[in-house]
């Protein structure tokens, strides 16, 4: 079974999976009480309950497929079928934006489902609200009152004047906080107050306090404030004292969309008609059609349009990983199929210009070491070279003890520089026939731990790891990778010795640090090795020549060519490795691995 047969099925079975489950909703919430419901609801609004319950579901199964498969995406690198869910996706919510108007309207059951399933009651949700707000009106109004209760008594036994007002205000300090309001009123007039109001309140709005009292009471909702008022009246003449507060600071105009949409409601009219029957048939038919249609167009438009796009981008991500063996089928003709055969046709093309370069690189190489071979030769044989001509000029020499020490120092001039030549030939036929290394899918830290076991009691160097959590596990040679982390460590622990006898510093501590993490280039996941140290370093000009073989900015008794192995290593990893300055001050050797 093939991978789109695999995803016909797939689909069906979800498919399958939503129309079951939106029957077994319908019937368990919303036909569930016969005497009320299902007398008066016949086979065609249930039709229509069930593309109700339907439409969510499929729509949110697609949505959980689509960021499922995304994040899959990310987690491994593969396009897989992103772009498909995409286009099927979006040819779905195209189709339902003209469809779901149709369904809303096809049925007066569609009220009915709101109202039980998902619990829309604007009028309970409404009085609940008002409810809410009267509520935490209470602490105000409730202050307000006894600031009055007060001032009213205080009023009482004082001359009606601004000074007794504003003494009795200040004392409960009505007048400091903008929060407050009091005035004296005369005929519906102000005559006395502390600030002016937008909006006053007229008589006909006050309603009576409680039964048995003369007070009088308002509450005002406006988008820009709320306030409380209370009247008092008082015997002498037509004064009245108005005190008020500000509630719902800073929340007035969601506190004023309430209360208002509360009381249109109560003088709306919203009772409901039903649709004749065939207008109802007429809408359900077109939307039962409609809907299936746009699922099974989408799917089939979506797949048609996204396989060569997919078969497209991961030819492409195995090309960016070096595998130019790929020849994509043509199977339509067109716009796509033109590019697939340009595809086909540059991938032939870039795959014999790889095989030129490769052929030319591999001769450029090979001069280049045959040439720094020739050189490193040249140095141990000109010691050799002078001590044998020194010798046969003092073969004829009749002091035998001088001759003697001669021959004794030249031989062993001979014979070190020998030793010389032997290492650079074994160098070199090592280098030369470095086996291709046999990669199995393994864990890296357990490798990188056994390199670092092998330097940690080394004197005044200190190696910290950090690896991420959930590291995956990649295709490599553990021998192989674990000669070339050894062979970093070295360098860097070679590089700290430098720095030591370069800045006479015998009591440096030498840090390296290994660090093993993930990140993403296009859309292939990359593991990162990182190796850095404290060390003395590397110029600009040098990070070029440190993987030439036989550079060395070493001393002149090694040959140069361990990093020269260790890039050819990495390479057969189809890796990639870099060297840059860290920022402990030394050096970082950064080795890039792939991940499947």
């Amino acid at each position: 079974m093939n991978d789109e047969t695999r995803y016909y099925l797939r689909d069906l079975l979800v498919l399958g999976l939503n129309i079951l489950l939106s029957v077994i909703l319908a019937e368990t919430f919303q036909f569930s009480d016969q005497n009320s419901i299902s007398d008066d609801i016949g086979f065609l609004d249930r039709i229509v309950a069930y593309i109700f319950f339907f439409v969510p579901l499929f729509s949110l199964s697609l949505l959980i497929s689509y960021f499922y498969r995304n994040k899959r995406n990310l987690e491994t690198g593969r396009l897989k079928s992103s772009i498909r869910y995409r286009l099927t996706l979006s040819f779905i919510f195209v189709a339902l934006l003209p469809l779901l108007p149709i369904l809303f309207l096809s049925s007066n059951v569609t009220g009915k489902l709101y109202e039980r399933f998902y619990g829309i009651d604007i009028e309970e949700a409404l009085l609940s609200g008002e409810t809410l707000i009267l509520n935490e009106e209470k602490p105000k109004k409730k202050l307000l009152v006894e600031k009055t209760r007060l001032l009213e008594s205080f009023l009482r036994i004082q001359p009606l004047n601004l000074e007794s007002l504003v003494a009795g205000a200040s004392k409960l300090n009505l007048i400091q906080s903008d929060e407050f309001y009091v005035g004296i009123y005369e005929n519906e007039k102000p005559i006395l107050e502390n600030r002016v109001l937008k909006y006053k309140p007229l008589e006909k709005n006050f309603k009576s306090f409680s039964k048995n009292s003369s007070w009088r009471e308002f509450s005002s909702y406006r988008p820009d404030y709320c306030m409380y008022f209370i009247r008092v009246p008082f015997p002498a003449g037509n004064y009245n004292l108005q005190t008020g507060i500000r509630i719902h600071k800073e929340k007035e105009r969601n506190v004023y969309s309430v209360i208002s949409t509360r009381r249109n409601y109560d003088r709306a009219d919203l009772t409901k008609e039903k649709l004749p029957y065939r207008i109802r048939l007429t809408f359900s038919i077109i939307t039962v059609s409609i809907f299936l249609l746009a699922i099974y167009f989408s799917l089939l438009f979506a797949r048609k349009i996204s396989r060569p796009i997919i078969e497209l981008a991961n030819a492409t991500q195995k090309i960016s990983m070096g595998d130019t063996d790929i020849n994509l089928e043509i199977r339509e003709a067109g716009e796509i199929g033109a590019l697939i055969d340009s595809f086909n046709q540059m991938v032939k093309d870039l795959k014999s210009k790889d095989e030129e370069l490769m052929q030319s690189q591999r001769i450029a190489a090979w001069k280049e070491v045959a040439q720094r071979m020739a050189h490193e030769i040249k140095n141990p044989l000109t010691p050799i070279q002078l001590s044998a001509e020194r010798i046969r000029r003092k073969m004829k020499s009749e002091n035998k003890e001088q001759f003697y020490e001669i021959v004794s120092t030249g031989t062993d001039t001979i014979i070190k520089q020998v030793r010389v030549l032997e290492h650079l030939v074994n160098e070199f036929s090592d280098f030369a026939r470095m086996p291709t290394p046999k990669l199995i899918n393994q864990n890296l830290e357990p490798i990188i731990l056994e390199a670092v076991k092998l330097f940690e009691h080394t004197p005044q160097i200190k190696i910290t790891t950090s690896i991420s959590k959930g590291f995956p596990q990649l295709f490599l040679d553990q021998k192989v990778i674990l000669r070339i982390l050894t062979n970093l460590i070295k360098n860097s622990m070679e590089a700290i010795e430098r720095k030591r006898e370069k800045e006479e510093l015998s009591d440096y501590m030498g840090l390296i640090l290994i660090s093993a993490s993930m990140t993403r280039k296009i859309m292939r996941r990359v593991a990162v090795i990182s190796i850095e140290d404290n060390g003395i370093g590397i110029s600009a000009e040098l990070k070029q020549k440190v993987f030439e073989p036989y550079y060395s900015t070493k001393n002149s008794n090694t040959s140069g060519i361990g990093l020269a192995i260790v890039q050819k290593s990495v390479i057969d990893h189809n890796g990639h490795i870099s060297v840059d300055s860290s920022r402990m001050g030394g050096c970082r050797f950064q080795v890039e691995l792939p991940v499947s």
